[in-house]
């Protein structure tokens, strides 16, 4: 901790308690305690939505989409062996 806000302030009184590092413990512990706090609002809001339904495009399309950058990418690469 570069500031030590409470043992600059008055030396000695924050030696045992209160020290800024346990003042960093405690921040970090409410932080760390509101995201999963967070988490699980998220997962309860996810599970009472409706499924999603796959669509045709949503599944071949993406398979598609990705054959073809991989060939692109294959190709890419045949012809740097050629020039060689």
């Amino acid at each position: 901790n570069v500031s030590k806000i409470p043992e600059r302030i008055q030396p000695g009184l924050f030696d045992i308690v209160g020290h800024s590092h346990q003042l960093f413990h405690i921040f970090t512990f409410l932080s760390i305690y509101d995201q999963v706090h967070y988490v699980e609002d998220g997962l309860a809001e996810f599970l009472k939505a409706p499924l999603a339904v796959p669509t045709y495009l949503g599944t071949v399309g993406y398979m598609l989409l990705l054959t073809v950058c991989l060939a692109m990418v294959v190709r890419r690469f045949l012809n740097v062996a050629d020039l060689c």
